[in-house]
């Protein structure tokens, strides 16, 4: 089974059968109960294919990965919960997942100094991207503004830690993890927009599944691949 899990090609076809998997009971009301199990092994897939790969050395910026993964883990079986009609149990998965999306911030995060005026076109970008999610929503939200609203916050906060990551590390690992998280945006978005503005928003049955396991792929391929880049390898030389 370690075969499956230290061969990048051979794991995605793993991963990949799992997310049909997991995809198919969900759209099966009598099989659905079985996705506590699907589900569990298709997020502690990733985790484990990370563990197996990792050449991390910096045991901090490791454990940030563990705690994602795992939280979005547990988040994910709190969002099946919730699909039965307790919003709160949505609530608590959403939680989760802020924790997650914070100790992804944290791992991309780095020192390096930048200008503001190359974070203007980003910063109107999460504007205008929270203004019109919020719009949409405002009138269905309730006691769940404040909470939507830092939910959003964390999402856009994600979104640049990993867009910081240009030019700091190789291009292969940041170009994995923008396409990761702007999968997971998509993802968010679409489960926002269902939850509280169309029940049958855009086939989110199949999308929001697809492009969050997606982005989950994605950013881990991209951390595992991520070196230094060859200009601040230099400068770190000088």
């Amino acid at each position: 089974m370690t075969l499956f899990f230290k061969n990048i090609l051979k794991f995605s076809i793993l991963y990949l059968i799992l997310y049909l998997l997991d995809s198919f009971l969900k759209n099966n009301q009598e099989l659905s109960p079985y996705r506590y199990l699907s589900k569990t092994l298709l997020s502690f897939s990733l985790l484990i294919f990370y563990l197996l790969n990792t050449t991390q050395e910096d045991s901090g910026k490791k454990k940030l990965i563990i705690i994602a993964l795992c939280c979005f883990a547990v988040g994910d079986l709190f969002f099946i919960a919730g699909n039965r009609g307790n919003m709160w149990h949505f609530m608590f998965a959403a939680f989760l997942f802020i924790i997650a999306k914070v100790c992804y911030s944290v791992r991309f995060f780095n020192n390096k100094d930048f200008k503001i005026s190359k974070l203007i076109p980003f910063l109107l970008f999460c504007f205008c991207y929270m203004s019109i999610i919020m719009a949409i929503v405002y009138n269905q939200l309730g006691v769940f503004f404040i909470p939507l609203l830092i939910y959003l916050f964390v999402v856009m906060l994600l979104m640049q830690f990993a867009y910081l990551r240009k030019n700091e590390v190789n291009s292969e690992s940041f170009w994995f993890v923008i396409f990761g998280v702007i999968a997971s945006m998509i993802a968010d978005s679409l489960d926002i927009l269902k939850m509280f503005y169309d029940p049958e928003m855009a086939y989110n049955k199949i999308t929001i599944m697809f492009f969050y396991c997606l982005s989950q792929y994605l950013i881990i391929i991209g951390v595992l691949k991520e070196t230094k880049s060859s200009a601040n390898q230099e400068n770190a030389l000088i």
